[in-house]
């Protein structure tokens, strides 16, 4: 997959797949002042999750293939959020397993196996008396 920002609006879709879990799961679980600080604290977590999947993806070296799996698996998350009770922490795997994708695909690229090898100081010493 050569466009950046497919790979990015397919990190954005993976982060907000989490956000939205996360969401759904505070606005069901608090309420009064207790509410507050779980708003804040997903707002701080959440908002540079989605920023941070965005990132990788864009700067990642995801295939057409793998951006179609983590393109599956968002929809997936958006759908298990608003369907089943447990359906936001589905969806919350969902975004990890998508991110996991993405990370993995971040790595930097191997390089030729026969491009370098290890050398001992002295077959370097014995190189620099020979010549």
């Amino acid at each position: 997959m050569t466009n950046k920002n497919v790979r990015l609006l397919l990190g954005l879709l993976t982060g907000l797949v989490g956000l939205l879990a996360m969401v759904r799961l505070v606005a069901g679980a608090f309420s009064g002042s207790r509410s507050t600080f779980a708003w804040i604290f997903v707002a701080l977590a959440m908002i540079p999750w989605v920023a941070y999947a965005g990132w990788r993806a864009r700067h990642g070296h995801l295939s057409t293939s793998w951006g179609l799996v983590v393109f599956g698996l968002g929809v997936l998350g958006l759908v298990l959020t608003w369907l089943f009770t447990i359906g936001a922490v589905l969806a919350l795997a969902c975004s990890l397993a998508s991110f996991a994708v993405i990370w993995l695909h971040d790595w930097p690229p191997r390089r030729p196996a026969g491009d370098a090898r290890m050398v001992h100081m002295e077959e370097l010493t014995d190189e620099a008396v020979e010549s």
